[in-house]
């Protein structure tokens, strides 16, 4: 995404254009994701100086929530972000907790379809494989 591009939505829809907006979003961008938001702040505040934790959460929640990154669901104590957001599903080292995206043609809508029939609202579905990452798998 360009700059002009969240400059643009953010605009359309009442909401300020704010550096820090800009930038968070340019670091998750330019990092290629997988980010914990204290992971984002490390990298903004050089830039940033003074730039609250508080700021990097919302601003990613508000990124989400604008369709510009996604939460990535990983096992772990801190939330992880990236602005690939279409279908994708992940691996996630159980050692080194590094995640790598999983480019596989995996079927979810019947995992859709029986969280409907249990009565839940799915939003979105994905497969996240648990195991070693090549590195510690080598070690």
């Amino acid at each position: 995404m360009r700059v002009s591009d969240l400059t643009d939505l953010l605009r359309e829809r009442g909401m300020r254009v704010t550096s820090q907006r800009l930038l968070i979003e340019r670091a998750l961008r330019d990092h290629g994701g997988h980010l914990s938001a204290e992971q984002v702040h490390e990298l903004v505040e050089p830039s940033l100086p003074g730039v609250t934790q508080q700021t990097v959460y919302s601003t990613l929640a508000l990124l989400t929530e604008l369709g510009v990154a996604r939460r990535v669901a990983a096992p772990g104590a801190s939330a992880r972000f990236e602005t690939r957001i279409d279908d994708h599903h992940h691996m996630v080292c159980q050692r080194c907790g590094a995640i790598e995206d999983l480019d596989a043609r995996v079927p979810v809508g019947r995992a859709m379809g029986a969280a409907r029939d249990a009565g839940f609202i799915p939003d979105s579905a994905s497969v996240t494989v648990l195991g070693l990452c090549a590195a510690c798998a080598a070690s």
